[in-house]
């Protein structure tokens, strides 16, 4: 009984280790009953005994697995099944190679107890080994990935699964006899395997971090060209106002000696200088600011009239770089419709607002006749006009606590999202 409970408490400590480590890939759910589900599926997948030519656990283990961390964890399906996928075949490497290789001299010599507390210390082991790097190089908590790299990481994670479930179903019940002599050749070929795929690990991981990197990288990039361009257009109306606080007297002498009609023209002329123009200045955040600076100078190119009602009081607590790709896909997808319309039906809406803990943003934009009594029952929908990047503001939402809705009626299209400003 004694020896039982040492080794529950073994295999728990494993199962930890292993839940510690998964939190700083994925995001798991704040509720204990959730974490402790998933927990408790850690603690079986490490403890399930996995002999070559018994099928009977290793896949009802893995899809077991894979369905608590579709329950528990936050975000895509696809980065769910490719984190799930990829701990579940390090996992099973292990465990094959702990119940066919190490333990095999103990079930021989009929040893339990020892064959027992063996192997919850070579799974407590694994555990570590597999918690420490992760806790050391893990990318950033709030970092993201798009669809597409999650299914290019689940497409690599198929080639170690594939080598451990090849490795047990593959085996008949008559072969297994070679588990007495586990060093012949045959022994050695599927060592060789098994250790493949067990280290394939750290490859899946390394392609995480460097994947995540990039991404940062690149919206990083995105934000430092909407800041360049955002100061750019600060410089540049700056200087029209020097310019006509410069002349301000010579216009001034020049409209007093016009009659009063030219005089009148005059004036109007005056403000429609630029240093009468927009103001930059739409908000207390300076991301949003440069965004819909940068934006609306874009839309005027062709014609796109850009309304703005924005009450952000303060600086919002995001990363910057979230703010930006909200803001810039949302608008991006606008002016991309509008082009499609005559230019007396381009206009632009966006609303935003941070008061009472929540932070929303609304962006309208009018639709094609052919677009009129579209369903738009998903955020793929309207893919012509609407596609492009709302997968990536749908992360960023969901990554926030936030929900994002896109709606049709009648001939107006609008995206709708709101996130949590205190979590």
């Amino acid at each position: 009984m004694i020896i039982n409970c040492f080794c529950i408490i073994i295999n728990g400590a494993a199962a930890y280790l292993l839940l510690q480590g998964m939190k700083k890939l994925i995001v798991v759910s704040e509720k204990r009953w959730k974490q402790a589900v998933l927990w408790g599926s850690c603690w079986l997948l490490l403890a399930m005994i996995i002999y070559m030519g018994d099928w009977a656990n290793i896949l009802p283990t893995v899809l077991f697995f894979l369905l608590v961390i579709r329950a528990v964890c936050e975000g895509s399906i696809w980065k769910k099944a490719a984190i799930g996928l990829m701990y579940s075949s390090t996992i099973l490497s292990f465990n094959v190679l702990r119940d066919n290789f190490v333990l095999t001299v103990y079930v021989r010599h009929d040893h339990p107890v020892v064959c027992m507390i063996i192997a919850g210390f070579l799974s407590l082991f694994a555990a570590l080994c597999l918690y420490l790097p992760i806790r050391r190089h893990a990318p950033d908590r709030a970092y993201h990935l798009s669809d597409s790299l999650w299914k290019l990481l689940l497409l690599l994670n198929a080639t170690p699964f594939g080598i451990v479930l090849s490795v047990v179903l593959l085996t008949t019940t008559e072969e297994r006899v070679w588990r007495a002599m586990p060093y012949g050749f045959k022994g050695y070929n599927i060592l060789g395997l098994l250790l493949l795929s067990l280290l394939s690990f750290i490859g899946l991981f390394q392609a995480v971090i460097v994947l995540a990197r990039q991404q940062q990288l690149e919206e990083q990039n995105m934000l430092a060209e909407v800041n360049q361009s955002y100061y750019a257009a600060m410089e540049q109306q700056h200087f029209a106002i020097r310019r006509l606080k410069h002349d301000l007297a010579n216009h001034l002498a020049v409209a007093v000696t016009l009659p009063e009609a030219q005089r009148e023209d005059y004036i109007k002329s005056l403000m429609e200088d630029s240093a009468f123009g927009r103001s930059l200045q739409y908000c207390a955040d300076p991301v949003v600011n440069a965004v819909l600076t940068v934006k609306e100078e874009q839309m005027s190119r062709y014609g796109i009239r850009l309304e703005a009602r924005i009450d952000i009081p303060k600086e919002l607590p995001f990363e910057k770089t979230d703010i930006c790709a909200l803001f810039s896909n949302a608008l991006d997808n606008a002016g991309e419709a509008c082009r499609r319309l005559p230019e007396a039906a381009r206009e632009v809406c966006v609303k935003s607002r941070a008061q009472k803990g929540l932070f929303c943003l609304e962006v309208t934009n009018p639709v094609a006749g052919a677009q009129k009594n579209l369903r738009l029952q998903t955020s793929k929908a309207d893919k012509e006009n609407h596609g492009f990047g709302l997968r990536s503001m749908k992360e960023v939402v969901e990554r926030n606590h936030g929900a994002m809705e896109i709606r049709a009626e009648g001939e107006r299209f609008e995206v709708f999202l709101y996130m949590p400003l205190e979590i």
